[in-house]
């Protein structure tokens, strides 16, 4: 269904005059597709989504709630070039070994930042998320500020699937960056003693330190049930 709205949205509005290279995009797909497991057609097409499909019209309203109810969290964020990677995402075939299609790699590793970013956001979207568990745990070590928050903000995936030490150290990185603990999804159902335990000991060793203490520690060692958490 979702997939099928996307394509719809994509070939209604790249009839628009000022379009063609949203068009050739478009037509583009199914030939990359048929001559996997060479990607390089493929990872162009993802590479140049963002440029191809820009002239497109904004998220409409029908695609908004399908996009929330498949797992996404800020929809209206999404740019036409986020919606154009995640058609190309969902078209992928299934791994056969039930891993995840080594096409997903690919695209994330040879991906610029908003490259990236547009997979991470994409993760809680596909079929068998789980599949995708490693690639979205080495997200979190990115250096890059963009693709952490990517994966650890207005996504729900950390929330589901992440294990406990995992999702606690995505919190502890949150809390080092001064990424806004209101942007992890889900984060009052994950609140265990054990990361109470590591906010704690965060807290103290800025305190030896004379180090500025992040506000957000707070809501985690009074179990605050903040709003959008």
């Amino acid at each position: 269904m979702l997939k099928n709205l996307i394509q719809l949205h994509i070939r209604q509005s790249a009839e628009l005059p000022a379009a063609p290279a949203a068009r050739q995009w478009l037509e583009q797909l199914p030939a990359a597709l048929a001559a996997l497991p060479d990607a390089a057609a493929l990872q162009r097409l993802y590479s140049t989504a963002a440029r191809s499909l820009q002239p497109l019209s904004q998220l409409p309203r029908q695609l908004q709630p399908e996009l929330e109810r498949a797992g996404a969290i800020a929809p209206l964020d999404w740019r036409p070039g986020d919606i154009g990677r995640l058609l190309l995402l969902l078209s992928l075939p299934e791994s056969r070994d039930g891993q995840a299609h080594p096409c997903f790699a690919r695209l994330y590793r040879g991906g610029d930042a908003g490259e990236q970013q547009s997979l991470l956001r994409a993760l809680p979207l596909l079929p068998a998320p789980e599949r995708h568990l490693p690639l979205a745990i080495d997200a979190c070590r990115s250096h890059i500020q963009g693709c952490f928050e990517a994966i650890a903000c207005e996504n729900g995936y950390p929330a589901r699937f992440f294990p406990e030490l995992n999702f606690n150290q995505m919190v502890l990185k949150a809390l080092f960056t001064r990424t806004p603990l209101s942007r992890i999804h889900g984060l009052r159902h994950r609140l265990t003693p054990q990361l109470r335990r590591m906010a704690a000991d965060l807290a103290s060793e800025r305190q030896a330190t004379q180090a500025d203490i992040p506000d957000d520690v707070y809501l985690i060692l009074k179990g605050s049930r903040h709003e959008n958490v």
